[in-house]
């Protein structure tokens, strides 16, 4: 556990302290759970009645009470995330192959990688500097897996997927599983052969159990600093722009294209060969079934802009009273004209 100064973790993160600059923290805690030894983010006013007036803050200048102690950011959240790295637990230094493990002796490793117990590499394959392949993942032939790259435990990269530096590939991923090509026949689906790769570029991160199909002919592509979250699906010949974030549970079809900065939150899905341009928003549950513009924010299915589907929402929820209000209308409108022509009837 570390233990730091806020005038030291003050200057590791760019800020300045205040109050008690001595005292020392060694965890970062949420308020209702922040104790006198923890640090707690703070960015909102109606949160500082969960946190006890001993308790050190990361917070604006304004929400500090006399007498609190901190560190003062005008912008707690953007400081939060090297906030938290500073206290994750370093990783061990391992390099060199477990006794358990099988490296295939065409495979070129690295003296300053590691291979784990019962980790798998196949033939042709380059495993750079600093990388990690942990225990009981696969990496298949003809393979790279880039400098400082970590493969936790169970994850597969199957044959030709190439990996950049820096990036995290979470337990249970595949990478390099068939596309899902078929052609229809009278005797069934005949299968179309996927003989692409994956290439995945620097800094990316994919989360447990989603999947990144081989490309047809072609690669599918994922650019640099891309974010891919647990249980998603990326098609076979998809490319992915840099800096994209792929929420749980969303979905992109075969030859589908996301520029630069896109978001897919979670269970938004993406038919085939449509593009999504840059920096587009699609909300929970969306459905995609032509191209998008760029910066635009969609929801629903079809999708249309948001706001639009919200009005639509509000409005959905209205039906049953406004169908009961149509109905009373109906009635009334042929009671009185049963009224006049029964009027009619008397006056002839």
């Amino acid at each position: 556990m570390k233990e730091v100064t806020l005038n030291a973790l003050a200057q590791e993160l760019g800020l300045k302290a205040i109050g008690r600059g001595e005292r020392t923290v060694s965890l970062v805690a949420a308020p209702g759970t922040a104790n006198e030894r923890t640090i707690c983010p703070v960015w909102e006013e109606r949160a500082l009645p969960l946190v006890g007036k001993d308790v050190p803050i990361l917070a604006p200048l304004a929400l500090f009470e006399p007498g609190r102690d901190g560190i003062v950011s005008d912008r707690p959240r953007e400081a939060l995330p090297k906030l938290l790295a500073f206290f994750v637990p370093e990783r061990p230094a391992r390099r060199g192959v477990h006794p358990t493990a099988v490296v295939d002796p065409e495979a070129s490793l690295d003296p300053d990688a590691w291979v784990g117990p019962h980790a798998v590499v196949g033939p042709k394959t380059v495993v750079e500097g600093g990388a990690e392949v942990g225990a009981g993942a696969f990496v298949g032939a003809r393979c790279r897996v880039g400098a400082r790259t970590i493969l936790e435990p169970g994850a597969v990269l199957l044959d030709g997927v190439c990996v950049g530096r820096d990036c995290i590939l979470h337990s249970g991923c595949v990478l390099g599983c068939d596309g899902f090509g078929f052609l229809p026949s009278p005797d069934g689906p005949v299968k179309i052969p996927q003989i692409g790769g994956v290439e995945i570029g620097d800094r990316v991160e994919i989360g447990a159990c989603s999947t990144v199909d081989r490309g047809t002919m072609e690669d599918t592509v994922i650019g640099d600093g891309t974010k891919i979250d647990n249980h998603v699906q990326v098609g076979h010949n998809v490319r992915v722009g840099r800096g994209c974030i792929l929420c749980s549970m969303s979905g992109i079809a075969g030859s589908s294209v996301l520029e630069d900065g896109v978001t897919l939150s979670v269970q938004a899905g993406i038919t085939d060969h449509v593009t999504i341009g840059r920096g587009a928003v699609l909300a929970a549950r969306t459905g995609v079934t032509n191209d998008v513009p760029a910066g635009a924010v969609l929801s629903g299915f079809p999708a249309r802009p948001h706001q639009e589907a919200k009005r639509a929402m509000v409005l959905a929820a209205d039906l049953p009273a406004l169908f009961k209000r149509l109905r009373s209308l109906e009635r009334r409108l042929e009671a009185r004209s049963g009224e006049r022509e029964s009027l009619a009837e008397a006056k002839r």
